[in-house]
């Protein structure tokens, strides 16, 4: 495909189809491989669409905290051990139900979060009496320098405009802060899988925006102004469902002892991953 908008990491504009649904398209780009829907959704759609993203039903909300606790605690461990701000400052993007903020602030941490959902933001607040934002963080102009670490949970690729978010990510970071997303890596199983990647639609369409891999998320890393970038297998999921339990708990370890046997230089394609990077001191 020729003349598509340039790709936001390299300002390639050739493209590829690699999956359809409806009248979306997601395309990879021929140059950084970079995936992105097309058409975009309006800001205005976005907002709208995630008001009411987050269920409300208690049992699905405790469904949803046993799925993470996996990914909940080695993120907590993880980041104590790359920080010397134990009880430090922490800010969680896209914070869901609170269930990292509860957990580091139990760890002594202070904490607030950023939640577009209202049953979300909701809970938060009434649940764990935590200070939790309802506007981007973009809109929200906070002081520059505040937090120690900053984190995204399944957010990065959500955001219409990710190098704009994690540029202000920095911004209010203090010299050496750290900032930790989690991500989907989707693409090569909807590669693998060909057609039948159409009836599962692991892009979550229209809501995944970006499909990132190890490569772009540096890219996007560095363009941010970020350094010492470092992608990794950390933790898996735990659906309540046995096959998907099953799978995430087969391919989550095996991904985790591949990572470890080869000093870190093998990340199994498809399954989630853990990127962290500091900010430059000054």
């Amino acid at each position: 495909m020729q003349n598509f908008n340039h790709c936001i990491l390299c300002y390639g504009s050739d493209f590829r189809i690699i999956h359809q649904k409806d009248q979306w398209q997601y395309l990879r780009c021929l140059e950084c491989g970079l995936v992105c829907i097309h058409p975009k959704p309006s800001p205005q759609a976005l907002m709208k669409d995630y008001q009411d993203y987050l269920t409300a039903k208690a049992e699905e909300v405790a469904t949803w905290e046993m799925t993470m606790k996996p990914v909940v605690d080695k993120s907590a461990d993880l980041i104590e051990s790359r920080t010397k701000a134990g009880g430090g400052r922490l800010l969680d993007i896209g914070c869901g139900y609170g269930f990292f903020l509860h957990e580091m602030r139990s760890r002594g941490w202070q904490v607030e979060g950023i939640e577009i959902s209202r049953p979300g933001r909701r809970y938060v607040r009434n649940r764990r009496d935590i200070h939790v934002h309802s506007e981007p963080l973009e809109d929200l102009s906070l002081h520059e320098n505040s937090f120690d670490v900053v984190t995204l949970f399944y957010v990065i690729e959500h955001v219409l405009d990710p190098l704009r978010l994690l540029t202000e990510v920095k911004r209010i970071l203090k010299p050496d802060g750290l900032v930790l997303l989690r991500w989907p890596h989707s693409t090569p199983i909807v590669r693998i899988l060909g057609p039948m990647s159409r009836k599962l639609d692991l892009y979550h369409t229209p809501y995944h925006l970006y499909d990132f891999s190890p490569d772009t998320i540096k890219k996007l890393l560095l363009l941010s102004g970020f350094k010492e970038i470092e992608t990794r297998i950390v933790g898996h999921t735990r659906p309540s469902k046995r096959l998907g339990r099953w799978a995430s708990t087969v391919f989550g370890q095996l991904g985790e002892i591949l990572y470890f046997l080869s000093g870190g230089n093998l990340l199994l394609p498809g399954i989630s991953k853990t990127t962290l990077a500091f900010k430059a001191s000054k």
